[in-house]
């Protein structure tokens, strides 16, 4: 995309056209440049059955791009019409416990339906051939938010493609019984059509079925994605996108693999900061080949609908999170939405102006940003982002695992920012990639809790510590096998062999008084750990000391070739449990090129560092924070917002303030 972005989503099927008119004039007058319409609109596009109207979409493009607002045009398949599901259940969305929704909302609908797919394609063919021609139209977004409010579904449907989708994968009902284990409490099959779905039952299911039907949830709503991309590059090449998330139950590396570039929302609040820079630091390296990305909602002030009404951003946080996510590389910046809802379940959402057309407690923050654009806008046009060499891996297929095994009701999402918050709380700059992003330009890759190491990921892991590369596993990493099945050649397999381990054990260490030595500290250990001994060659770093298991080893690293595989079975707990979690991070970060020379900072101020056109380093710093925020310059700097001169040694950024840096 030639252009930064700006804008908000708008919903014209709601409004008679004088306040459509209104709305885009407004949204010009702010400096906004983006819109985007359409993504629940398919009961006005097609309010029967092959009875279609776009007449809207022609409507406001065309208006929108009068006032110099280009636009993305949303695939409406979230919000299916009434006609398509009253009288026909079985097209609906069936929980575990096998029982249908019902229309209202949105994602009420199975999307392995075939009548669904078929109806998908349809409305996605006609909004392709009538977008084709239209000015300004610079993107298609898929759908909305695949799976943010479900799950797999267990419609009848969907267990004829289960059973077909096993078929495929494991040719004989036989070596799917192996794979699982099935003979344990008698349940082997013995046709595909007898497997079941892992709905309600007396108990659990077994680990490998529930493993497989969530990996099948997961590549159908890829398919289905890919399907109307496929269908729309079949009359225009306007770039595809998808607003994703990192809560929803999708594989975004799979979902984007074919799409053009990635898009995602985030209603972080400034409680969770860090959550919000961790979609920064994510969203730029899901396509390894394109590093173009865009937030395509947050809120003006806060999230809400009429049961939660969350809480109110403080003054000048949105400025701080557009600041950093135009720092960061997203092409845009976007609010859901401008005008408030009149009706509907998220009346109270945060907007721009509200229903009636005044402007809300957000307006100021939306004014804020567009000055901040500006500002800045010129020097994002001569830099781009220089990534770290240092990253955490993050996989949507490691999240799966823990849906299934979820131990001390263990969450994915959380256990990963907290992770994350480590290297911020030690200034260490970051990137989080998935397990197909290439690792070449990395000296550090921290991979926790990845239940299921894969060959390929382990072959790609071992030859980037041949090279010199440090690669920390752990914790809750590499201890199942793609089946979620233990290991039967060492508690780690060949992860295990690799990283000269012997004598592994597995028990669950929180509560339970297990305490370790490392770098001088003692520490409490906590969740499913993993401890060892060591064979020749592989040095324990931390120790039991107290405990159960004293003597073992909870971290140990070998030397491979040039660099360093290192494996933290357990995770430090209790009232150091944070500051030597931190310390180990900092300790395999540090001697890397993460570390900045000009700037360091600390949580709650983010740097991140851009490269202009003749090769000079920059470093954009915000401070998310209501409280001034020390940072340490150790050169003298020109701040090139302000051309001004500063000192080496301390300074103060104020509340949600950032700046620019330069060597002098």
């Amino acid at each position: 995309m030639d252009k930064i972005y700006y804008g908000a989503a708008l919903y014209p099927e709601l409004w008679d056209q004088a306040t459509v008119i209104k709305d885009i004039q407004h949204m010009h007058a702010l400096g906004m440049n983006l819109v985007r319409i359409g993504e629940f609109a398919w009961s006005t596009f097609e309010p029967n059955c092959d009875a279609f109207d776009l007449s809207i979409l022609d409507f406001t493009v065309n208006e929108a791009y009068s006032q110099n607002i280009d636009t993305i045009v949303c695939i409406p398949t979230a919000t299916p019409p009434i006609w398509m599901t009253h009288g026909f259940e079985e097209r609906l969305h069936h929980d575990e416990d096998g029982k249908a929704f019902v229309h209202g909302s949105r994602q009420h609908i199975c999307t392995n339906n075939e009548y669904f797919r078929n109806r998908s394609v349809k409305i996605t063919e006609k909004i392709a051939e009538k977008i084709k021609d239209l000015p300004g139209v610079v993107a298609v977004q898929l759908d909305n938010e695949f799976k943010s409010h479900v799950g797999p579904c267990y419609c009848e449907s969907c267990k004829v493609q289960w059973q077909q989708w096993l078929e495929g994968k494991y040719r004989t009902v036989d070596n799917l019984n192996q794979a699982w284990g099935m003979d344990i409490w008698s349940q082997r099959y013995q046709d595909f059509s007898q497997v079941v779905q892992p709905k309600t039952t007396a108990f659990i299911h077994s680990s490998s079925l529930q493993r497989a039907y969530r990996q099948f949830s997961l590549d159908k709503i890829s398919e289905f994605a890919h399907l109307l991309k496929v269908t729309i590059q079949k009359h225009t090449d306007i770039p595809v996108t998808h607003n994703s998330s990192f809560p929803f139950e999708i594989d975004n590396e799979a979902l984007f693999s074919k799409l053009d570039f990635v898009g995602f929302d985030t209603y972080a609040p400034l409680s969770n900061h860090a959550g919000f820079m961790m979609n920064n630091d994510y969203w730029p390296f899901v396509k390894p080949e394109n590093a173009e990305y865009m937030l395509l909602e947050t809120s003006t002030s806060y999230s809400g609908h009429i049961d939660d009404y969350g809480k109110l951003h403080p003054k000048g946080y949105v400025e701080a999170e557009a600041f950093a996510a135009y720092a960061s590389g997203s092409k845009g910046f976007n609010y859901w939405l401008f005008r408030g809802q009149k009706a509907g379940c998220e009346q109270p959402h945060g907007s721009v102006i509200s229903s009636w057309g005044e402007p809300t407690i957000g307006y100021g923050n939306v004014i804020d940003v567009g000055k901040m654009k500006r500002l800045i806008e010129p020097h994002l046009n001569n830099t781009k982002r220089m990534p770290s060499s240092v990253a955490m891996t993050y996989s949507d297929r490691a999240k799966s695992f823990l849906l299934v095994e979820k131990g001390e009701n263990y969450n994915y999402r959380t256990l990963t920012t907290n992770f994350y918050k480590k290297f911020v709380e030690k200034g260490i700059e970051r990137r989080v990639i998935g397990e197909n992003y290439p690792l070449s330009e990395l000296d550090v890759l921290f991979s926790p809790f990845i239940h299921y190491i894969s060959d390929e990921f382990l072959e790609k892991g071992i030859g980037f510590v041949e090279k010199g590369g440090t690669w920390i596993v752990g914790p809750l990493s590499g201890d199942r096998t793609k089946e979620h099945t233990w290991h039967t050649s060492g508690g780690l397999g060949k992860l295990g062999e690799w990283a000269g381990l012997t004598d592994i054990m597995q028990f669950p260490a929180t509560d339970a008084a297990v305490f370790g030595e490392i770098f001088n500290s003692q520490v409490e250990l906590g969740m499913m750990t993993t401890l060892c001994k060591t064979k020749e060659g592989t040095v324990p770093i931390g120790i039991i000391t107290k405990g159960q298991a004293a003597g073992y080893a909870f971290l140990a690293e070998r030397t491979i070739g040039k660099g360093k595989l290192v494996i933290l079975g357990s995770m430090p707990v209790g009232k150091n449990g944070d500051e030597v979690m931190g310390r180990i991070v900092e300790n395999y970060s540090k001697t890397k090129t993460a570390r900045n020379e000009l700037v360091e900072v600390k949580s709650p101020v983010y740097l991140i560092s851009r490269v202009a056109e003749d090769g000079t380093d920059q470093k954009w710093v915000v401070n998310f924070s209501e409280e001034k925020q020390p940072i340490i310059l150790n050169e003298q700097a020109i701040e090139l917002l302000e051309s001004k001169t500063y000192s080496t040694g301390e300074h103060y950024l104020n509340p949600f303030e950032y700046k620019l840096f330069r060597r002098k």
